[in-house]
């Protein structure tokens, strides 16, 4: 399954299906690209509980991810995040060294 070059550069809302668009991540990554997917659009449809806004930035931490059913290996989770990010299928906000969580948001969603 090949991305259009349109959608490369868009940030897109709900135009693609979420099957399809999952199968990019499986593809790219592997079942640990699958895993950031879901969890990070479970995250993204979620409000914050005191301001009720929705953030398209998601924390990737390790306890949080694996209270809900989402762990995996930090190692696991580090070479997925590289190869979605080479492929454009996510920006990662991350600190170097600072031993902080990554931020990420999806591009194709």
């Amino acid at each position: 399954m090949q991305i259009p070059p349109w959608a490369k550069d868009k940030f897109i809302y709900g135009n693609i299906n979420p099957w399809v668009a999952g199968a990019a991540y499986r593809k790219i990554a592997g079942l640990g690209g699958l895993m950031i997917y879901l969890y990070t659009r479970w995250k993204v449809a979620m409000p914050n509980y005191m301001t009720g806004e929705k953030s398209n930035w998601v924390k990737l931490d390790n306890v949080t991810m694996a209270k809900y059913g989402y762990g995996m290996d930090p190692k696991t989770k580090a070479k997925a995040l590289r190869k979605l990010e080479k492929a454009e299928l996510i920006q990662v906000h991350l600190i170097d060294k600072s031993g902080k969580a990554p931020q990420i948001r999806l591009i194709l969603k």
